[in-house]
Formats: structure tokens, sequence, C-alpha cells
């Protein structure tokens, strides 16, 4: 629903610029011509070029708001981008070819051979006013939509504010008996013109290279995510810009012992967070960690490994099998193991006991484990760091009714 809005809103103000540049470029030419200003004719064509980057920044819109297919599985925010990369590129063209122009009549003044006239002033002063209105509201769009092509094109309004300044400065001037500074001026409007255009250009292809967010959007999603409980730490945060969207990686640390299903749970409500509490952001693609592991580190014993250890070592021992997976800990510098048995109704606590040990001994030979619990109705045996500690530790069991 609020894309839905901020489409509309989009599509209202590219038909307000539309509709306003078309009757800015009309009046400005006919004020131009009738005025003698070639700094007026030379803003006509700005604002005619105005039509052709509003109607690709309604397309931009209307691409933007698509929902995600098969072939485009993040959306498609970057049409907003590569639409706001083209609208940059016409600006700049616009420029050059007014300058390209007007150079002539610079450098040769008595090429014009009549001044401008009142109606040419009149018309580039009304321009100013019309289109500082329209960078205002266009802006205001921009920013609430958080829609890029709009945003360039409020700031394409701008620079038709500046260049009809300079025009209106060019055409008093020519009034006063300068009249190098009609041509001037039209000169000074493509020169504002092309800078705009390459600013425009520049921020939208810096997007296009997948520009992460500014230090400071980036230390609040840090502040969103280290309030979240269970995140001991965050590190490896990566933002990327699509358009409107931002989607965001990032790697949490939780406490090593809890279920997967718990750490799942974590991670989620750092995903709901940042979704909720932060702007614009689209997706986050979280990777848990049991600690710091920025260096790296792969054992090469892996479950099938283990479990075949594990068995292997209880073959010999009548009446014990595993009950559940072994539950293997895997950090930088060691490898625990938990190991669940179920024995026969016939095991004594102190042949347990003593089977537990048996077990314990073989494992931790066969493989370099930092630690092995050994858990079963009628205790816990662990081994820790290489020396067994054979205390079995008593659990309380509760009978069911």
């Amino acid at each position: 629903m609020k894309n839905k809005t901020s489409e509309n809103h989009g599509y209202k103000s590219t038909a307000i610029s539309a509709l306003s540049d078309l009757g800015l470029a009309v009046g400005k030419f006919a004020a131009g011509t009738l005025g003698n200003s070639s700094a007026l004719i030379a803003d006509a064509l700005h604002s005619l070029s105005d039509l052709a980057t509003d109607f690709i920044t309604y397309v931009s819109i209307k691409v933007s708001h698509k929902e995600p297919d098969a072939e485009h599985p993040y959306g498609h925010g970057l049409a907003e981008t590569i639409g706001t990369v083209i609208i940059g590129v016409v600006v700049a063209v616009v420029g050059i070819g007014i300058m390209w122009e007007e150079q002539k009549h610079f450098s040769n003044p008595g090429a014009t051979p009549h001044e401008p006239t009142m109606i040419a002033l009149s018309a580039a002063l009304a321009s100013i006013a019309v289109k500082e209105f329209l960078f205002q509201y266009t802006l205001k769009i921009g920013m609430a939509t958080n829609s890029d092509s709009v945003v360039a094109n409020a700031w394409h309004h701008r620079s038709d504010s500046l260049a009809s300044l300079a025009a209106a400065v060019g055409i008093g001037g020519s009034m006063m008996g300068y009249k190098a500074m009609d041509p001037l001026a039209a000169m000074i409007v493509g020169l504002l013109i092309l800078h705009m255009g390459w600013k425009i250009t520049w921020e939208a292809g810096q997007d296009l290279m997948e520009r992460g967010l500014s230090e400071d959007k980036l230390r609040a999603l840090e502040t969103i995510i280290q309030a979240t409980p269970g995140v001991l730490h965050h590190h490896d945060i990566r933002t990327r810009k699509a358009g409107r969207d931002t989607f965001v990686d990032v790697h949490i640390q939780v406490h090593p012992r809890i279920s997967v299903s718990e750490a799942h749970n974590i991670a989620e409500s750092v995903r709901r967070d940042l979704r909720k509490k932060a702007e614009n952001i689209t997706d986050v693609m979280i990777h848990i960690d049991a600690e710091d592991d920025r260096e790296g580190r792969l054992y090469r014993d892996r479950r099938e490994q283990v479990e075949k250890i594990v068995d292997d070592a209880l073959a010999p021992l009548p009446g014990l099998k595993r009950s559940d997976p072994v539950v293997i800990h895997y950090s930088m510098h060691q490898i625990a193991a938990e190991v669940s048995l179920e024995s026969s109704s016939r095991t004594a606590p102190g042949d347990m006991e003593r089977l537990a040990a048996q077990i314990l001994s073989r494992l931790v030979l066969a493989v370099p484990f930092a630690e092995v619990v050994i858990r079963e109705k009628l205790g816990e045996w662990k081994s820790a760091a290489h020396k067994l500690d054979l205390a079995p530790h008593k659990e309380e069991h509760h009978e069911q009714p």
C-alpha cells in the first residue's frame, strides 16, 4: 500500500512538471522571439528537454514499482537509477548544445541586431517563479517517496530556475545597452545546465556501482542490530542501494551453545527490527556466527566422520547406542561434542560410569576434541581439554505419572 501511494505521488508530480514545462517552453520561446532574447530562447529549449526527462521519470517510476520476478529476484529498483542517469545525460547534452550555439554570439556581440525587450524580461522572471515552485514541490515528493528519479527531476527544475535567473540578468543588462550580456547569459545558462547534468549523472552512477549508505545511516543500523536481544556482537555489515531499495548484509554473533532454532529466531528479530526501525530497508541477509570468525577456519572433521567415530567407539560396548544425532560445536580453536546415549534397562549405574569412561577415552584419542559430554538417563560424564573428568553430574529425573 505504501509503495502504491509513493507511485501515485510520483506520477502526480511528474504530470504537473510535464504540463508546466510544456507551457513554459512555448511561452519562453514566444517571448524570446518577440522580445529579441537569445538567452530566453536557449532557456525555452531547456524547458523542451524537461519534457523528455519528465517522460523518463514517468517510465522509471512505473518500472521500478514492479514486483520481483524470476529474472529480477531483487526487484526493479535500479530502473529509477538508470532513469536518473539518462536524465543527467540529457541535461548535460542540452547544456553543451546551448553553449555551442551561443559562443558565436558571444564572440561577436554585433550578431545580435536587436536588444531584448520587456516582454523577454517578464517571461524570464515568471519562469523563475514557476520553476522554483516546481523544484520545492517535486523535491518534497521525491524525498517523501525516496525516489531518485523524482529528486533528479526536482534538481532539473532548480537548474531551470537558475538558468532563467541568468537569462533575466543578461536580458536586463542588454536592455541597458550591454549587448554582450544577453549571449553571455545564454553561455552561463548552458554552463549551469551542463554542471547540473554532470552532478545528476555522477550521483546516479555511484548508485549503479552499488554505493553503500552513509556513515551516519550505517551507524544507525548498527545500533539497531546491537540492541536486538541475543546479539552478542556483529561485524562485516554491508549495504547497497537499488533505487529506493536498500539491501543489508551482516554477520551477527550469538552464544555458541544455543540451538539452531533460537539463533534463527534472533536473526529474524534483527531482520524485523531493521525493516521496521530503519528507512527503506527492503531485505536483510544475516549470517549467524558462534564467535568472531573473521579470520575463518574450516575443520576437516565433518558430521559423518564424527558420528562414525562415535559409533565405532560404541560398537564393542553391548547395550549402548546413540539416541540422538551427535551435537558438534565448532570454534576457531577447538571441537566439542555432545553424545546422547540409550542403555538397556539392565545397565547398572556403576557399569554406566565405567562404559562412559571407555567411550570418552576412545573419542578424545580419535579426534582432538576439546570437550566431550556424554548424556544418559543415569547421569552425565564430561571430558575437558583432553583430561577426563569422570565424576558424573547427576540430573534430577521426574517420572511421568
